[in-house]
């Protein structure tokens, strides 16, 4: 069973993302919304959580498509 998203919650990632050496602080908000920030920044970026779904979505076909086609192309 999921709860509804009332409250926001606060996760940082594991590891750091890139060559700056920073990991990324994500928050899921109320209004499903999530944003993003590196760690010991103040800079955000938001975005819905429908638009970030469907993106993620696209790319995951788009990496299915490419690898049928590398497979067929052998």
């Amino acid at each position: 069973m999921t709860t509804e998203l009332r409250r926001t919650v606060t996760r940082r990632t594991a590891q750091p993302c890139d060559h700056r050496r920073k990991r990324i602080v994500v928050a899921l908000e109320p209004g499903d919304v999530i944003t993003f920030r590196e760690e010991r920044s103040r800079k955000r970026f938001s975005a819905p959580l429908c638009r970030v779904f469907r993106q993620v979505v696209l790319w995951n076909v788009d990496a299915e498509r490419a690898a049928k086609k590398k497979a067929k192309c052998r």
